[in-house]
């Protein structure tokens, strides 16, 4: 059992994906994730900060057990639930819900909004009135400043910032206590990624969410997190708060990837796309 206080927890995960080639044996393997370790306290922020191809969305997908594991363990609330299967690790995805960077692709498009978020609430709450529900929907739009009159409109309808709100919405539908979100801001202007990033700063401090946030921008991990992971070739190359990583860098790729942003853009109050 690991620490309750740390509603998240990877003990040495390995994950290896088999690749499929014409003439290959099949015994042809490719670790993509190599004994990452890591813990996340409850309502803390962590950022994950790497390049393309480094393993982070394969951590993230193995942690909603979306991808098998070679090895090494994965902790909810002090529970392995590593070997879960599908049945049993239901109860867990209320605990931890993942807003993807293709969001968009994940909505219906013929479904309106009001009907989007009242899906995962008829899944997981099942005995709640119809009343109920749209309260309950109504607080969800409010909490990521939507407006009421947003409910019958369709994903295609909507901003890309209201897309954005909405998919944030849809898995606070569920309670969580974690939300994992895979580069949600890389593709949004200055102006939306700065929106996006003070929301899920309140939902943090009122709501006491734990957030693990994976980014290529190490500028804006920085200033929205409380420790950082960087990330190469499946491994965790460093650890630390912003302050350390930034200032006093250990290893030479975390210095590449200080350098690859303006300088300007670590400071406090500078956010860079």
């Amino acid at each position: 059992m690991i620490e309750e206080e740390h509603i998240l927890s990877l003990e040495s995960l390995v994950v290896e994906y088999r690749p499929r080639r014409w003439f290959s044996t099949g015994k042809v393997s490719v670790k993509a994730v190599r004994g990452v370790s890591f813990s996340l306290p409850k309502g803390s922020i962590l950022g994950i900060v790497g390049e393309s191809g480094g393993g982070k969305s394969t951590v993230l997908k193995a942690i909603c057990k979306f991808i098998p594991v070679k090895r090494g363990r994965i902790f909810i609330g002090g529970v392995d639930v590593t070997r879960l299967s599908p049945k049993r690790f239901f109860p867990f995805r209320k605990k931890i819900q993942i807003i993807p960077q293709d969001f968009c692709d994940t909505f219906n498009p013929r479904m309106s909004v009001g009907k989007i978020l009242a899906e995962p609430l008829g899944i997981h709450f099942p005995l709640l009135t119809a009343r109920e529900k749209r309260a309950r929907i109504i607080d969800l739009l409010e909490s990521v400043e939507m407006d009421v009159s947003l409910l019958d409109r369709l994903p295609m309808e909507l901003s890309g910032g209201q897309r954005q709100r909405l998919s944030i919405a849809r898995s606070l539908a569920v309670n969580p206590e974690v939300l994992i979100c895979d580069e949600i801001v890389s593709g949004c202007d200055l102006f939306v990624q700065k929106q996006i990033l003070a929301l899920l700063t309140a939902l943090n401090r009122e709501k006491k969410i734990a957030i693990l946030f994976v980014s290529h921008n190490i500028a804006v991990v920085a200033h929205f997190c409380h420790n950082i992971i960087v990330m190469r070739d499946g491994i965790v190359v460093e650890l630390g708060s912003p302050a350390e990583i930034c200032t006093s860098p250990k290893h030479t790729y975390t210095q590449l990837l200080i350098d690859s942003v303006p300088r300007v853009a670590l400071l406090p109050g500078k956010i860079a796309v």
